[in-house]
């Protein structure tokens, strides 16, 4: 249904082909305020999730391979929640 309506509002000139979704971050520090809009913090999860969601989403009615109805782009997917790079833990915290 997305990629139907975001199709024909390309179609008549007001809006492009490409959206940038989904956010595949996994959430791993609950101080990060956009959780909600990922699968979650299971890396399994995450990659199923991306996959089923870009194909339903550039799919068209017809299953034709070689045509896209809109071009999804996955959002931090990678080095976006790196738990332990070059020596800087994030995940420690003191509130005093």
């Amino acid at each position: 249904v997305v990629s139907t309506e975001a199709r024909a509002m390309y179609n008549v000139g007001l809006a492009g082909l490409t959206y940038w979704s989904p956010n595949i971050n996994v959430f791993r520090d609950p101080r990060w305020g956009r959780g909600q809009e990922t699968p979650g913090e299971d890396p399994l999860l995450t990659g199923k999730y991306a996959v089923h969601y870009v194909r339903g989403l550039q799919q068209t009615d017809g299953g034709d391979p070689n045509r896209l109805k809109v071009a999804a782009c996955c959002k931090h997917y990678t080095a976006y929640d790196v738990d332990n790079w070059k020596g800087i833990q994030r995940y420690t915290f003191n509130a005093q």
